[in-house]
């Protein structure tokens, strides 16, 4: 098998039908869906009751937070590349298609271009937000600028960076792709694949302070690593000082 697509979802039914939906409509068919229930209530099962012989469903026992559903799907992954579509976003039909073509290329990790949805418009991202390919370690510790939905990574490369850690609930996904960044070139397909309609006030309203100490965290982590060469810790360490004159100004 190709791929597994891993769909973490957490109590959503509004719109976890469209996002299984778009994967079935994709171009390129050799995939499994695995679904990670994150101990919801019922209401998730019932949603999934006309896929449910299409699918891999499974449920946790409780809550642990998205990193723990997306490792679960991993752990479970029949495929030889893990991608994953969080239960608010959309696939683009041929987004499956365009990755595969890089990697019969040689590539393991690819992520692309992505649409912004937000409430009942589409937004712009912003030069903030611009998004990069190959070797892209220095680009991507200010921000994360790499959608898990947008995202495909060859199973391989979890075992030399680890998975999600899972005692992060937020910044999670940018924690991995820096690990992943460090190791190996991304691809990066410059074509609007996936429809992000995560993008809504709920998400946006923790403050830039607190995002950024969580990064900052992160980073502190990742420079006590003795795997990273001397150009990208010195690099890490500059921004982590960036983040700390970000998060602690006006405390001293």
């Amino acid at each position: 098998m190709r791929f597994s697509v891993i769909i973490p979802v957490y109590n959503r039914t509004d719109t976890l039908r469209t996002a299984i939906e778009s994967v079935f409509l994709q171009t390129f068919k050799d995939y499994e869906i695995i679904v990670v229930d994150d101990g919801s209530d019922l209401s998730v099962a019932e949603c999934l009751a006309p896929y449910m012989n299409r699918i891999n469903y499974i449920r946790l026992s409780k809550n642990r937070g998205v990193s723990a559903a997306r490792n679960t799907g991993i752990r479970a992954a029949k495929g030889e590349f893990i991608a994953f579509l969080d239960s608010d976003d959309i696939w683009l039909p041929e987004k499956l298609e365009r990755q595969n073509e890089q990697f019969d290329k040689g590539w393991l990790v690819s992520h692309t271009d992505e649409f912004w949805y937000r409430t009942d418009r589409f937004i712009n991202q912003g030069n903030k937000h611009t998004k990069y390919g190959g070797q892209i370690f220095s680009k991507i510790l200010d921000i994360c600028r790499i959608s898990p939905s947008s995202c495909v990574i060859h199973r391989e490369v979890f075992s030399s960076c680890g998975f999600f850690d899972e005692n992060m609930r937020v910044c999670e996904d940018y924690d991995l792709w820096l690990r992943i960044a460090a190791r190996f070139h991304i691809n990066y397909i410059p074509q609007k694949l996936i429809i992000k309609r995560a993008v809504t006030e709920d998400q946006l309203s923790a403050s830039i302070k607190y995002i950024e100490f969580i990064r900052l965290v992160s980073l502190a982590r990742f420079v006590r690593c003795k795997k990273i060469d001397l150009v990208k810790k010195n690099a890490a360490i500059a921004e982590l000082n960036r983040k700390w004159e970000i998060v602690f100004s006006g405390l001293k």
